[in-house]
């Protein structure tokens, strides 16, 4: 018998202070892609936050920045610029310029946050913003995944590669040398027969992509990859919150797996979340 567990909140209404705690959410918690949509982008001011996207480029983690393409909105200071996003650039992030660009959408393959919120300062400090927090595995997720597909990836231009590190200081004991140049981001492709291709499995009795079991007990529950445990399970859990701790099953499949909280799906159910990548 299933265990009592609440209803899935699809998506949850954030506050200033909440929108901002779940910018830093999406941006630690990313494993494989992060997508960061914001019209206005001033790193400089935010080194605590040029620090997470530096954390999560570390990890191995695909960073790209799309912000809005230099005109009479975006002031005298170009951002690309910037000391704190050039070295970023130079860590691996990929930037994208895209005209009259106003979305803010920050994007992984576990959630998105779509907000009012800018990447600047007084967005931060001084502003009221919203935010709206949506998990994967929902229709509503899949509908940001093709708005990005539709209207962000189609005309936004990559920027040339970032400018090469500064050159150590000439030394009697050693010479000059300077990192290499990265290579220019090859432009965004997606596969155009992608919407063709689930359609068809629909046809054939796709899955409900809101069916998830508990990694613990293998109870049906709903798909949340935040909630991978049912009620009772998740009590017990708590006691000792070890994200790492290995349970039972996949959360998607509901297969016997060795998972965890941290990682809630087996790996063929991972690859196929994989699909929802949006390739800059």
């Amino acid at each position: 018998m299933s265990a009592a567990v609440p209803e899935k909140q699809r998506i949850a209404i954030l506050s200033s202070s909440d929108t901002q705690a779940h910018l830093t959410r999406i941006i630690t918690e990313a494993e494989r892609q992060l997508i960061l949509v914001s019209p206005y982008v001033r790193f400089d001011k935010l080194r605590n936050l040029a620090r997470h996207v530096q954390g999560a480029l570390t990890k191995g983690v695909s960073v790209t920045l799309v912000l809005r393409e230099k005109d009479f909105s975006t002031g005298k200071e170009d951002p690309l610029e910037s000391d704190e996003l050039t070295r970023l650039r130079q860590a691996g992030l990929k930037v994208f310029l895209l005209k009259d660009l106003h979305a803010k959408i920050y994007f992984s393959e576990k959630n998105a946050l779509l907000t009012s919120l800018n990447l600047l300062d007084s967005s931060i400090n001084n502003s009221i913003e919203i935010g709206t927090w949506i998990a994967s595995g929902t229709a509503e997720y899949q509908a940001v995944v093709a708005f990005l597909k539709n209207e962000i990836h189609p005309t936004a231009q990559a920027v040339s590669s970032a400018p090469a590190k500064a050159s150590e200081p000439v030394t009697p004991k050693r010479e000059a040398r300077s990192s290499p140049v990265r290579e220019v981001p090859a432009p965004p492709q997606f596969d155009e027969d992608e919407d063709e291709d689930e359609d068809e499995d629909e046809d054939e009795g796709y899955e409900d992509p809101d069916a998830g079991h508990c990694i613990r007990c293998g109870d049906d529950l709903d798909f949340n990859m935040d909630r991978p445990l049912c009620r009772g399970c998740y009590n017990s859990w708590k006691k000792y919150g070890d994200a790492t701790y290995a349970e039972q099953y996949c959360h998607s499949c509901g297969e016997p797996k060795k998972t965890s909280v941290a990682k809630p799906l087996c790996r063929p159910c991972f690859d196929d979340l994989s699909d929802d990548d949006i390739e800059f």
